[in-house]
């Protein structure tokens, strides 16, 4: 797989955080890995020096990409992070040159390799040579070293002791969100958010049919007595539904969900001790092989007071009888769950203590706006910003 060495820099605004955005990039591209990473180095301005200093490095990639097909895909990354069209020499928020690409020189209108600058740049042959010492110059005939000895640049360039780690910068690769499964303590909102996001997005629904549970009722009435029938109810009638969500839809882009099956073990381990325990655990294990992975699960999280007028207010009657401890209990047990058990699929958590998306359009719009949005992690916190009503 052929080696090119690839030059970053920036001097406008947060420049570590876009050269680290660069870098994720790139090493997202096609059939391309990013090898080494140089030390950061601050740099004077080359060119123009009326203007910020800068931070560069070079990185060294192995790829199939050609040439041309890089050079490409680097302007398009520099688009993409939000670099603006000024003069020449002008600062830039991120500036990606090809400096070497094996031993290959080539001249087009649009790109040169090596780097037409490359021999006349310390800010460039400086960390070049820290990782590749030995690349070869095909025009020139000489080693990166011997051209850094050569160089007649006085442009001063200063080591920076920290260095980028790339494990710390690239992200994840997310999948296209196609299945969003809403998660919630009871009062949450979790069903009135899966139909209203089903409305805009033209999506099929699946709603948990909590009503057909014959033990419920009486589960609210005696916890201790009815908890196992209860639970078991439910854990095969979540199993029949997922199970149903494997049949391919024709008609619906997107799947949405107001649960995970993975939350019968919350409650599960709430309410089942001993032996009743150990036998749920033996057959939830035997049913978990095949249920289908939501693409993102949606954590509603909020207060219990919020949480106790919530349940108050929709009015179910075998509801009214819920204890506020045991909301207390049950969001610890949800927290517990989705901040450090969870890993199946990407989680976003809301919270949702002082937002009404039932009642408030402009609250709804800001979760659609962020629910579609490009996760930008595994696992992400939003925190909506208050508005005066």
């Amino acid at each position: 797989m052929p080696t090119a060495y690839i030059g970053l820099g920036s001097n406008i605004g947060d420049r570590i955080s876009y050269l680290k955005k660069a870098l994720n990039l790139i090493s997202k591209l096609p059939k391309t890995k990013i090898t080494k990473i140089s030390s950061l180095y601050e740099t004077e301005p080359y060119g123009r020096k009326n203007q910020p200093w800068f931070i560069n490095l070079v990185i060294e990639i192995s790829t199939e990409l050609n040439p041309t097909e890089l050079f490409k895909r680097c302007k398009l990354i520099e688009t993409k992070i939000g670099r603006v069209a000024r003069e020449r020499w002008a600062e830039r928020e991120i500036d990606i040159d090809i400096l070497l690409y094996d031993e290959i020189s080539t001249s087009t209108p649009e790109l040169q390799i090596p780097h037409p600058d490359l021999h006349n740049r310390r800010f460039v042959l400086i960390p070049l040579s820290e990782i590749a010492p030995e690349a070869f110059h095909p025009i020139f005939q000489k080693s990166v070293s011997e051209l850094l000895i050569e160089c007649k640049d006085t442009t001063r360039v200063m080591h920076i002791p920290q260095k980028i780690n790339l494990k710390n910068i690239i992200e994840p690769d997310v999948k296209e969100v196609k299945y969003i499964a809403i998660e919630g303590v009871i009062g949450a909102g979790k069903t009135s958010l899966a139909k209203l996001l089903g409305e805009r997005l033209n999506a099929k629904v699946v709603l948990e049919q909590y009503y057909e549970n014959p033990f419920l009722e009486k589960f609210y009435q005696n916890r201790e007595r009815y908890a196992f029938q209860t639970q078991i109810f439910f854990l095969l009638s979540r199993y029949k539904q997922q199970m149903e969500l494997l049949q391919r839809d024709l008609f619906h882009e997107y799947l949405i969900t107001d649960y995970i099956f993975d939350k019968d073990k919350i409650f599960a381990h709430i309410n089942l001790k001993g032996d009743e325990l150990k036998l749920y655990e033996m057959l939830v294990s035997m049913l978990e092989k095949n249920i289908p992975t939501p693409d993102l699960v949606i954590y509603l999280q909020s207060s219990v007071e919020r949480l106790m007028q919530n349940i108050k207010k929709r009015g179910r009657p075998y509801e009214q009888n819920i204890s506020e401890d045991y909301i207390r209990e049950l969001s610890e047990a949800y927290n517990e769950f989705f901040f450090n058990q969870y890993r199946k699929s990407p989680v976003l958590v809301i919270n949702s203590t002082e937002i009404d998306f039932v009642n408030n359009k402009d609250d709804f719009e800001e979760l659609v706006s962020e629910i579609l949005s490009p996760r930008k992690s595994y696992f992400e916190y939003y925190n909506p910003a208050r508005k005066p009503r």
